[in-house]
C-alpha cells in the first residue's frame, strides 16, 4: 500500500469513496467541484467523455479493482478495508500538503505580508521613474503607494505597544502632509509647466504598476473573502483604486507625448485631492473611535451572551458585506458555510477565524441588530443594504485598514 501503487486520479477515487459509495456519475460530480474549486467552470452534464477524467475513469476504477482496493456492486463502487487504509492514507498526506499550501498561499498573515512587499516595490518603482522622466502623476501615485507602506508598518507598532490611536493619527497626519505636498507640486506644474519625458521605460513602468496592483487586489480579495479578513478586503479596493491612477497617469503621459504636460499636473492633482479626502475621512472615524469607550460591553447583552464581543462585530461587518453580493438569510448562511467551514475534500480547508462560533445561531440576532440600526432593510424575503449601511460598511473598513476591529 505504497503512494507508488496509485497512478494518476486514483488517489481522488480513494478519497472521494471515503464518504461511502458512488456511481460513476457522483465520481464525476465531485470531480467537477473539485475543478470549481480550483478555478475551472467545466461541467461534466451528461456523458460527455472529452475530460480525461472521463476516459480514464473505467480504466482507473477497473485497476482498484484489480488491485483489491475498491469493490463492485452494480453501478456502485466502495472501498475495500485495504482500500479504506490507502484512502486515509492518501488523505492525510493531501491534508497535510493543503495545509502548507494554504498557509502560504491563502494565509491572511501571509497575504498582508506580501501585500506591503508589493506596496513597497511599487513606491520604489513609481518614484523613481518619475523623478528620472519628471512626471508629477508618477511621483504623486508612488507616494500613495509609500503611503500604504509606512500605515501598515506604522500601525503594526502602535498595536504592539498599545498605542493604536496615536499611531493611526500619525498615520492620517502623514496622509495630510504628503497630499498637501501633491497638490503644491500639481499647482506649480499648472502655473509653470514642466517637461515631461516619455520614453517607452515610462510607460513599461506605469504597465508593470497597473499590471501587479490589479493582481494584487484580486489576490487580497480572493484571500481576504475566503479567510474572512476585512482588512484583507479593504486593502484590495486600495489596490483597484492604484489600477485607476496607473490609468489616469498613463494618459498624462500620452498627452505629454504630444506636448500637453498639463495634464500629467492635473493628474496628480486629483491624486492629491483623493488622498486628502481619505486622510480627513480617516480622521473622522478616529475622532468618532476615541469619543467611543469601546471597552464597555454593550448594554444590550441580549445577542452577545456566550461569545467575544469583538467576534461579533466582525460577523455583524462580514454580514454587512455579504450582504452585497447575496440578498436573503439563506444564501448568507450559505456563504458563511462556504468560507468558514472547511471541506470534506482536503483540497478546500481554511483557517477559519470562526472557530468556536455558530453562525448558524446568532444569524437572526445579527440581522436583528442591522435592521435596527437602519442598515439593512427587506422587501419581502430579500435584504438589501440601506444607504446608512453602506456609508457604514465603508467606514468600517477604513477602521480595518488602520487596525480597528469595530
Amino acid at each position: 500500500m505504497t503512494p507508488a501503487r496509485l497512478k494518476g486520479h486514483q488517489p481522488f477515487i480513494l478519497m472521494a469513496l471515503r464518504s461511502g459509495s458512488q456511481t460513476q456519475h457522483s465520481l464525476r460530480k465531485k470531480y467537477e467541484r473539485l475543478l470549481h474549486y480550483m478555478g475551472l467552470p467545466v461541467s461534466f452534464a451528461g456523458e460527455d467523455r472529452g475530460w480525461r477524467f472521463h476516459r480514464e475513469l473505467d480504466e482507473n476504477l477497473g485497476a482498484l479493482v484489480r488491485k483489491g482496493f475498491v469493490r463492485r456492486d452494480g453501478d456502485s463502487y466502495s472501498l475495500t478495508s485495504e482500500g479504506q487504509d490507502l484512502a486515509e492514507s492518501a488523505y492525510r498526506r493531501a491534508r497535510e500538503s493543503e495545509d502548507s499550501f494554504t498557509s502560504l498561499v491563502h494565509s491572511p498573515s501571509v497575504a498582508s505580508r506580501l501585500s506591503v512587499i508589493s506596496y513597497a516595490l511599487l513606491a520604489v518603482l513609481k518614484l523613481a521613474a518619475g523623478f528620472t522622466f519628471r512626471s508629477a502623476a508618477l511621483v504623486a501615485d508612488g507616494l500613495d503607494s509609500l503611503i500604504d507602506v509606512l500605515s501598515a508598518s506604522i500601525v503594526l507598532l502602535g498595536v504592539r505597544f498599545g498605542r493604536e490611536l496615536m499611531s493611526a493619527a500619525f498615520v492620517v497626519a502623514l496622509m495630510g502632509l504628503f497630499a498637501a505636498l501633491i497638490i503644491y507640486e500639481g499647482i506649480l506644474r499648472l502655473v509653470s509647466p514642466v517637461v515631461v519625458a516619455t520614453p517607452p521605460a515610462a510607460y513599461i513602468a506605469v504597465l508593470i504598476s497597473a499590471g501587479v496592483s490589479y493582481v494584487l487586489s484580486v489576490y487580497q480579495r480572493r484571500v481576504g473573502k475566503r479567510g474572512g479578513s476585512l482588512a484583507l478586503i479593504s486593502q484590495s479596493v486600495d489596490s483597484r483604486s492604484h489600477v485607476l491612477q496607473a490609468g489616469a497617469v498613463l494618459v498624462g503621459l500620452v498627452f505629454a507625448t504630444v506636448g500637453v504636460f498639463a495634464v500629467d499636473a492635473v493628474v496628480s492633482l486629483l491624486i492629491g485631492v483623493l488622498i486628502l479626502r481619505s486622510s480627513v475621512e480617516l480622521a473622522v472615524e478616529i475622532s468618532h473611535v476615541a469619543r467611543t469607550d469601546v471597552g464597555v460591553a454593550s448594554s444590550d447583552a441580549e445577542y452577545e451572551r456566550g461569545f467575544d464581543r469583538h467576534r461579533w462585530n466582525f460577523f455583524t461587518t462580514w454580514t454587512l458585506m455579504t450582504l452585497k453580493e447575496v440578498s436573503n438569510r439563506r444564501d448568507l448562511v450559505l456563504r458563511y458555510d462556504q468560507t468558514f467551514t472547511p471541506d470534506d475534500l482536503p483540497y478546500a480547508t481554511y483557517r477559519s477565524p470562526a472557530a468556536g462560533f455558530d453562525y448558524r445561531k446568532h444569524v437572526d440576532g445579527i440581522l436583528e441588530e442591522l435592521f435596527e440600526e437602519g442598515l439593512i432593510t427587506s422587501v419581502g424575503a430579500e435584504l438589501y443594504l440601506t444607504d446608512a449601511g453602506k456609508s457604514t460598511l465603508d467606514a468600517r473598513l477604513r477602521r480595518r485598514r488602520l487596525g480597528f476591529f469595530f
